[in-house]
């Protein structure tokens, strides 16, 4: 089961139960976005081990800036999600539904959709921690280009 499958958000918005039972495999990501989300697990598994991830996380995005800002969006992520932040094992094919999240904040901060990005966080964090994580997540996704 993932982690916070069912939010009830500071509106007292639900997730849609289609939303719930969806499950994404990294096959159907493009192979950027794979590359983040294995980022994302080696990061949660080195940081479990108390051992530093920057290392493996550069070598899943191909740089040391982008594995940076990668580690600091995840942290402020972790701090801020209402639930513990649920990342699948590294050998997972399918994606929790915060890897989604994560992937769809990714993108809408670096298509520069800050509406969408509020859409997309408006019933689980208040506005001030939405603006803090759109900018570590445009960041990421400037850092993270090739």
């Amino acid at each position: 089961m993932h982690g916070a499958v069912c939010r009830a958000g500071s509106k007292g918005g639900i997730m849609p139960l289609d939303k719930l039972t969806r499950i994404v495999s990294l096959d159907a990501l493009s192979p950027d976005q794979a590359s983040v989300i294995e980022a994302v697990r080696v990061w949660a598994l080195m940081t479990r081990m108390r051992r530093s991830p920057d290392r493996a996380v550069a070598e899943k995005l191909g740089s040391r800036p982008a594995a940076t800002q990668c580690r600091l969006l995840l942290s402020e992520v972790a701090a801020a999600w209402p639930d513990r932040l649920c990342v699948s094992p590294p050998c997972s094919e399918a994606l929790s539904h915060d890897e989604e999240t994560l992937l769809a904040m990714v993108d809408a901060a670096g298509r520069g959709d800050r509406p969408g990005f509020d859409r997309l966080l408006a019933d689980l964090l208040p506005a001030e921690q939405r603006q803090h994580l759109y900018i570590c997540a445009r960041m990421f996704s400037r850092a993270a280009r090739p």
